[in-house]
């Protein structure tokens, strides 16, 4: 960059003040913000080059520091538009534009008779020339874009405004270093006036001088702006309260990162809570502090301790009128806990597995009762243990238990213990161990990197239950659209790729599938014929796709290993890699089969198809089509039971050896006419190809591979 560029470069600000924040939204922000500010700054031609945007978040305000020039350069630029049989009438440059003619040059900020035609590429353009323009200029535009274009969840609108945003929008500051930029955004005036702690800063509001100075202008305020320095400040505070207490504190729930979008100026905290709540499982315990409260639970020697900290975000001199209200609460969530639990356990799970019990709970309009889907997933499993040779009746009794703590006290009052209090309740009633980690562990995996179930019986629950989930939402329409999955249905294919990947399950997918639309069919919710199978199915199995492609498996290596329809999911992994491994080698003798099945394929085809009968060795009339077809007789057994083996090294490297004799056979040397006059000939010949085409179908449609 230019030193001249380097002096025409200051710092951004752009602070916007919001109602408070929920912790997911300030998520949301972090992710999306700084990349759309970029993007806009670079549109606009305000970058500088190596400049990356600081994004703080925060509960009440989020910001972005950005150098920038102070102005975008004066540019000439040449605009593409539509093709010229588009954007004139009749296609003739000379005639009027059309309305998408018109719309291009309206858009690129000119007159129509402005377009001019590339007549080499049969396009239409726009040159112009882009005058120079001040930041301040730009900017108001930008703001309003970056705003829209921020995704949340749940929007929200305000009063009387058009506008949809996350909370209400109370103040706005934008400085270019000294310079105020000031403008009228989304309901507010841009200025440089922020605001302070809402308890504790002591004034209001705060006049900023420059843009570097916001972060030291805030924390006279009570506001620790950048969110990863309250992250390590709360850290720091935890660390210290706990080592007090001799003990060192978890946070089992993840619950911290959000408790560092709660506050703006966070005090530690260490509150106590009686020993006798130490009789609830552990689990229920921290539960009952994290899942409300966010509290931290504090480990000493290994065991949990009664006590527990917590972040506040008011004065630290009230903290002794402050924790007796935070302690009176957790008192109360665990009474509650305690009730409950004892109450469950004196009823007993089976008593909540029954019809009556399940039946009363419903678990989607179009798809019945908790009872139902229990009826259903106890079916697939049933279907998954015969494939994989589990004990029937331990998988019938956790697919007939999974779902009943449902409608348990402890689950009703805290939804996160789902599958572990169903587990607690199994063991007190005496059932097998692998049946109460299966009711535990039936959600399992949660993500991408999350724990899987233990193998047997927990992973064909957990199998079952993503299977029967997937196929039901499909059979009753709630399949995903675009970026909408309210059921998890990704998750859960996801779930369903990973266990039976990682475990080495070998199981038979449509059958499994099958199973859920049969028992979909047998309570009559919804017609599941051959093609919802097979949507399910493709959905599954794009899983399996774009993990390989995260993993950096060539993209039409996998698609080509898809086309083989293997049964197991398995197959399409290892083959891909495989096939992958040989693109990425540069094998040439694998690319001469690669291009000897798309060859062969064009001229069967070009041929309307191939005659029946059986290749005649003795009308071969040289010595590649002898080669040619003494090797597919050597190869075409052994690659097939190298695939069924799941040798697909072996079976690539089986293909990649018949590459010198396809070659010869197309060679202008030694090969043949394969479209000869003498039909008889170009049957046998066509015959032969077929047999390539076929031997080397176990490796999937090769002529996807581009190489």
């Amino acid at each position: 960059m230019s030193d001249v560029i380097n002096r025409n470069a200051r710092t951004l600000l752009w602070e916007v003040g919001c109602e408070e924040l929920p912790a997911w939204s300030c998520d949301a922000i972090e992710r999306q913000l700084g990349g759309l500010v970029l993007d806009a700054i670079t549109d606009a031609g305000l970058a500088v080059d190596g400049a990356t945007p600081v994004i703080w978040v925060g509960p009440r305000r989020f910001s972005v520091l950005l150098e920038t020039l102070t102005e975008r350069p004066a540019v000439d630029e040449t605009l593409s538009g539509p093709p010229v049989k588009i954007a004139f009438e009749g296609g003739d440059p000379s005639a009027a534009p059309t309305k998408a003619g018109e719309g291009f040059a309206r858009k690129s900020g000119v007159d129509a008779s402005q377009l001019q035609v590339d007549e080499t590429k049969g396009l239409t353009y726009i040159e112009r020339s882009v005058p120079s323009a001040p930041i301040e200029e730009l900017w108001p535009a930008l703001a309003d874009t970056i705003l829209g274009k921020l995704q949340f969840a749940k929007p929200m609108r305000w009063g009387s405004s058009p506008w949809r945003f996350v909370r209400p929008i109370r103040w706005m500051v934008t400085m270019h270093d000294e310079r105020v930029i000031s403008y009228d955004c989304w309901g507010v005036t841009s200025g440089r006036t922020t605001r302070t702690h809402r308890f504790l800063g002591e004034a209001r509001e705060a006049q900023l001088t420059t843009a570097d100075t916001y972060a030291a202008t805030l924390r006279d305020g009570k506001v620790i702006v950048d969110h990863e320095l309250r992250r390590t400040v709360i850290e720091q505070g935890l660390a210290k309260a706990a080592a007090e207490l001799g003990g060192e504190w978890n946070d089992p729930g993840n619950v911290l990162k959000e408790v560092v979008h709660l506050v703006e100026q966070p005090t530690v905290l260490t509150g106590r809570f009686d020993e006798r709540y130490l009789e609830l499982p552990e689990r229920v315990l921290v539960t009952a502090m994290q899942s409300h409260q966010r509290y931290l639970p504090v480990q000493k020697n290994g065991t949990l301790a009664p006590a527990f900290l917590t972040v506040m975000n008011a004065d630290p001199a009230a903290v002794d009128s402050i924790l007796p209200g935070y302690e009176r609460v957790l008192a109360g969530r665990l009474d509650d806990a305690v009730f409950s639990f004892g109450r469950d356990r004196t009823r007993g799970l089976d008593d909540m597995a029954t019809d009556e019990s399940l039946g009363a709970v419903v678990f989607h309009a179009k798809a019945g009762s908790l009872a139902d889907r229990r009826d259903r997933i106890t079916f697939v499993a049933k279907e998954l243990a015969t494939q994989l040779d589990i004990d029937r009746k331990l998988v019938s009794d956790a697919a007939r238990l999974a779902k009943a703590d449902q409608v348990s006290g402890v689950v009703q009052e805290f939804a996160e213990l789902e599958g572990f209090a169903g587990s607690l309740y199994a063991e007190a009633n005496g059932y097998d161990e692998s049946v109460c980690r299966a009711i535990d562990q039936q959600f399992l995996p949660r993500g991408l990197d999350s724990k899987l179930p233990d193998t047997g019986v927990p992973a064909v629950i957990a199998l079952a239950d993503k299977l029967e989930l997937l196929v039901t939402m499909f059979a009753i329409g709630e399949s995903p659209t675009g970026s909408r999955d309210p059921h998890g249905l990704r998750r859960a294919a996801i779930g369903v790729v990973r266990i039976v990947l990682e475990h080495d399950l070998p199981v038979d997918l449509d059958a499994a599938l099958a199973a859920a639309g049969a028992a979909i069919d047998n309570q009559e919710l919804a017609t599941v014929d051959g093609d919802l199978i097979a949507q399910v199915s493709d959905f599954i199995i794009d899983r399996v796709e774009k993990r390989l492609s995260d993993a950096g498996v060539r993209v039409d290596a996998v698609r080509a290993a898809r086309a083989a329809d293997l049964p197991l999911l398995q197959h399409l992994d290892e083959l891909a890699r495989a096939i992958d491994v040989e693109v990425k080698g540069g094998n040439a003798t694998f690319q001469s089969v690669l291009e000897a099945q798309d060859r062969s394929r064009k001229l069967i085809e070009k041929a309307g198809g191939v005659a029946d009968g059986d290749v005649d060795t003795s009308a071969f009339e040289v010595e590649s089509e002898r080669e040619l077809h003494r090797m597919l007789e050597a190869t075409t057994g052994e690659l097939a039971s190298a695939v069924q083996e799941r040798r697909f090294g072996d079976a690539v490297a089986h293909a990649a050896s018949l590459g010198p004799a396809v070659d010869a056979f197309f060679s202008k040397e030694q090969g043949v006419m394969v479209m000869t006059d003498d039909q008889a000939l170009q049957d046998n010949r066509l015959r032969l190809l077929q047999r390539v085409v076929d031997a080397t179908a176990p490796l999937g449609e090769l002529s996807q591979l581009q190489v």
